[in-house]
């Protein structure tokens, strides 16, 4: 073995212990990722594409050269596992160091010793009009401000808020970029994301005007150190209705409407929900039709249910437990936010 592969190895414990102990997963959040995310994405700003899509390219064209390898050069079956199993190791390592360490680490209502408010049906309906009022009161047609001004605002908003909460600060220098396969992400409706290799937004540039500062709000808090899916939306909805801008603050209430929508199906009699929809403004419910037919029309069903499957895996393996699911869970976090005085 090389040197560097006992760097690697040492490094693949650091993130067993990570996954084993949340005093370590706290230490690398808190301690380490801001460094690490700093440093990464200042490397990743001096190129205008993304690095993210050539880090994974990089990745499966060397399982692939290896495998071809072992075949033309009858190397062996041990040969090739073990070339295979170096590559996966520095993956594994590249991807938790990156950021994917901050799965491990205390939820945000344990760090903050807020308990969770439970489902009950008068609470979630005092929720869902004061929620409803607001969101008919929002819809504005106004223009959007220029994006870098969005981005600006977004990330002194977080450098006033996060820290408190044990988040990395957000630096100059830490752009969104657009995906080098847009049409992909558009296929699957993904509209952001954020890459761990080197710390990269991306927002897909098929997102329609209304989504867009909710997308860039929810994609930041994710480079923040955030991975709970719920708890992005949450952070980006509480960022956008507290805006000064009429057209953010519309993006912040209508975001979160197809989840309050789930809920409502979920949780409510089913006469209930024909009912509700009734009380929206109808031009935010024209605004829905229009986002669901814009997605529909990009989307391809057979690499869409892949990538849903790829995602709830991934999700439940860094143990968020409802999956894909995880998204709706906003409306819980924001009922047990408001509850507690902190939205």
């Amino acid at each position: 073995m090389k040197k560097i592969h006992y760097i690697g190895l040492v490094l693949a414990v650091f993130v067993l212990l990570c996954r084993w102990s949340v005093p370590v997963a706290e230490f690398y959040a808190r301690v380490c990722y801001p460094a690490i995310s700093a440093g990464l994405s200042f490397l990743a700003s001096a190129f205008p594409f993304s690095l993210e899509e050539l880090a994974v390219l990089l990745f499966a064209g060397l399982l692939l050269l290896v495998l071809v390898k072992a075949l033309v050069q009858k190397k062996g079956l041990g040969w090739w596992l073990g070339k295979t199993a170096l590559i996966l190791v520095w993956l594994v390592v590249w991807l938790y160091m990156g950021w994917g360490n901050n799965y491990f680490r205390k939820p945000l209502l344990e760090r903050v010793g807020i308990q969770r408010q439970l489902f009950s049906e008068s609470r979630f309906n005092q929720f869902l009009y004061a929620y409803t009022d607001s969101l008919n009161a929002s819809y504005s047609r106004a223009p959007l401000p220029e994006k870098p001004l969005i981005e600006a605002d977004i990330k002194a908003y977080y450098t006033r808020v996060l820290p408190e909460y044990g988040y990395a600060p957000l630096r100059a220098w830490q752009h969104p970029k657009r995906p080098l396969f847009n049409r992909l992400y558009s296929a699957v409706g993904v509209s952001g994301f954020l890459g761990p290799f080197f710390c990269e937004t991306h927002v897909n540039q098929d997102v329609l005007e209304n989504d867009y500062p909710f997308t860039l709000a929810h994609e930041l808090a994710h480079l923040a150190g955030v991975t709970s899916e719920a708890e992005a939306n949450y952070w980006a909805y509480r960022y956008c209705i507290h805006s000064v801008d009429p057209a953010v603050r519309y993006s912040g209430y209508y975001a979160v409407f197809p989840h309050v929508a789930t809920n409502v199906r979920s949780f409510m009699v089913e006469d209930y929900y024909g009912y509700w929809m009734r009380t929206v403004d109808e031009r935010v419910r024209a605004d829905y039709l229009t986002q669901r037919n814009h997605w529909d029309a990009l989307r391809v069903d057979w690499v869409d249910r892949i990538q849903s499957w790829l995602m709830d895996t991934s999700l439940k393996h860094n143990r968020v437990s409802s999956g894909a699911q995880e998204y709706s869970e906003v409306v819980s976090l924001i009922i047990t936010m408001e509850a507690n005085g902190v939205l």
